[in-house]
């Protein structure tokens, strides 16, 4: 607890870059700033799921017009939209529920946890189930991110 109150700067500084870069770049900054593994692992997951109902919410009322709505709206029209173009999205969602926590764990461009959620919606999930594939891909995801980092180490050590 003592290194929480002493770098909180780190800790607010992982938790903007979270909701604004995402998932991996956060993790990412954690591990290269060596945040302790026990404070930036369920930090992420807390993060996450906080992340689901919020989105869950705004596509549920997605019939008004506010600003997050309409954002929202125009990101899964986009996401949807583009669904054609990208033969390995296509792939991945074919998978069913395995698909959904693969699109949801990978550190690509356009997989997360917004994107799982858009999906898991027009999939017609359950709120429950939803949140269970889409928590079970971002817990592997960290691991994916963490073993990233760690062979960009290993690279980095041998120059």
């Amino acid at each position: 607890m003592e290194w929480v109150a002493i770098h909180w700067k780190l800790i607010s500084l992982f938790t903007v870059i979270h909701f604004t870069l995402g998932r991996s770049f956060s993790v990412l900054f954690a591990i290269f700033n060596q945040m302790p593994v026990f404070l930036y692992f369920p930090l992420a997951l807390a993060y996450d799921y906080v992340q689901i109902p919020v989105y869950g919410i705004i596509l549920e009322h997605s019939s008004r017009s506010f600003f997050p709505v309409r954002w929202l709206k125009n990101k899964s029209d986009h996401f949807l939209g583009h669904l054609d173009e990208r033969s390995f999205l296509k792939k991945v969602l074919a998978l069913g529920n395995v698909g959904l926590i693969l699109l949801s764990a990978l550190p690509i461009r356009g997989f997360g946890i917004l994107s799982g959620s858009i999906v898991s919606f027009f999939l017609r999930k359950g709120k429950f189930e939803g949140t269970v594939l889409l928590m079970i891909g971002s817990f592997i995801g960290i691991f994916i991110i963490m073993g990233i980092a760690k062979g960009i180490f290993k690279i980095i050590a041998l120059f």
